[in-house]
């Protein structure tokens, strides 16, 4: 009788002991392309979802691709005046933060922008937004009182940069911001002026003026349709 006993209880104690090894918050979605991205998460455990109405430009270190192609459809970095630094912070023993700092560099002015390798339709997104999210930091030398973003449209810049077309600015005021969290921007795509949303190369550029040392902090760069809000 104890031998049978012994035989059926072996694999339920087995069973218990892995089932208690595994830390619930060690699994999740570990695509950074999807739009339940777990950062924590070391174990994949099948539940990414994705949406092709949202396209993710710049993350946590990664640039994206236009609906996720990173070959066709890849985002490229320009800087153009200033200097640009890829910052990481250990949040813990797992999982290291990845920010993108924009500053003025030795000079006065930091001008950079985000482009499509192959220009891209986007007409879908005409009604949605450019979202980012902005820290200023008392760490730096100084935070801009104001920063310009545009997107693709009909006024030819060629000013420092290689040659493309932008549309009008729209200025953000960073007075309200918060130098301990990020301030998330929303800015809808009709806030720009002159588009040309058919044909788009330029999805994000960012301007700003400072003293020596000026900087901000951005990160989760994306567009986002509409129909998503």
């Amino acid at each position: 009788m104890n031998y049978f006993l012994k035989i059926l209880f072996i694999p339920a104690s087995i069973l218990a002991l892995t089932s208690c090894d595994k830390d619930p918050e060690q699994v999740g979605c570990t695509d950074q392309y999807a739009v339940n991205y777990d950062p924590s998460a070391l174990e994949d455990d099948g539940s990414c979802t994705f949406n092709d109405k949202e396209q993710l430009i710049w993350a946590n270190g990664i640039r994206g691709g236009w609906n996720g192609d990173l070959l066709q459809g890849a985002f490229r970095l320009d800087l153009c005046a200033g200097e640009i630094n890829e910052l990481s912070q250990q949040k813990d023993s797992a999982t290291v933060e990845k920010t993108l700092y924009l500053g003025t560099g030795g000079g006065d002015e930091h001008k950079s922008y985000f482009s499509l390798i192959n220009e891209q339709n986007a007409r879908d997104f005409a009604e949605g937004s450019l979202r980012m999210g902005i820290r200023v930091s008392d760490t730096l030398a100084g935070s801009p009182e104001y920063i310009r973003i545009y997107i693709g449209g009909k006024i030819l810049q060629t000013e420092e940069c290689n040659p493309h077309r932008r549309s009008d600015f729209v200025e953000i005021s960073t007075h309200s911001f918060n130098d301990s969290t990020y301030t998330n921007v929303n800015i809808p795509i009709r806030d720009f002026d002159k588009i040309m949303m058919a044909h788009v190369n330029v999805v994000c550029g960012i301007q700003f003026e400072g003293e020596r040392s000026t900087g901000i902090e951005v990160d989760n760069i994306r567009w986002v349709a509409n129909k998503l809000d």
